[in-house]
């Protein structure tokens, strides 16, 4: 499988009064699970954020894949620490829909993209939850939705936000072998933000630890 690889060069993000990073270069091969870490505000978020090309930089150089943030969205999965809570009456499946055919709330006739649908919600482990509202769902059922949503486009990179907050214990440890089983099976690398005790000899893939620290990324 081919790494993804992201590359800085005298990077420059700041977000109000935070300086996320100052002069920032590195290179980042995204080979299975990387953890990002640092303090409370020091701009993680924000900084994968700008790698979604949703906030500018303001000087300097980022490409995924050799491509900037824009160009490099299709190769990306994104799933943001709160999932969506639009629409919670209409069943799970139109949610993914919705995602697979970019049209509104999924209210399609055809057969293909429910049955692209029912493959990702398979692929997460949330079959099971197809035919039902949104709004009833746990937190760790709705996660498991918003990473079916974040696989619609097949990307070779998913972008996790704090997946394992605010999850019980089985829930944790569930996450954990279904994001070891992406890369494993399907070959997708996954950057992860993460505040509680997640270590990466968690994981049955290569996995690794990098810091945001003083407008650096030090990996």
């Amino acid at each position: 499988m081919i790494t993804p690889c992201l590359v800085g060069r005298k990077l420059l993000l700041q977000v109000g009064p935070c300086t996320v990073l100052n002069n920032a270069d590195f290179d980042l091969p995204l080979n299975g699970i990387t953890i990002l870490r640092g303090a409370n505000g020091v701009g993680k978020t924000s900084f994968l954020r700008a790698i979604l090309g949703l906030i500018p930089l303001q000087t300097g150089t980022l490409l995924l894949d050799h491509k900037p943030p824009k160009q490099a969205r299709h190769l990306i999965g994104y799933m943001p620490q709160k999932a969506g809570q639009h629409a919670p009456m209409l069943p799970v499946i139109s949610h993914v829909i919705a995602c697979i055919s970019g049209k509104n709330w999924g209210l399609s006739w055809s057969r293909a993209p429910r049955r692209e649908a029912l493959r990702l919600l398979t692929i997460t482990g949330a079959a099971h939850l197809a035919d039902r509202p949104l709004g009833v769902l746990s937190g760790g059922e709705r996660q498991r939705v918003a990473l079916a949503q974040a696989l619609a486009h097949q990307p070779r990179l998913l972008i996790l936000d704090e997946p394992l907050a605010a999850l019980d214990p089985q829930a944790r440890n569930a996450n954990r072998i279904l994001f070891s089983e992406l890369y494993n099976r399907y070959g997708i690398a996954l950057l992860m933000t993460a505040h509680s005790a997640l270590e990466a000899d968690d994981f049955s893939c290569p996995a690794h630890e990098i810091w945001l620290e003083e407008g650096q990324l030090h990996v």
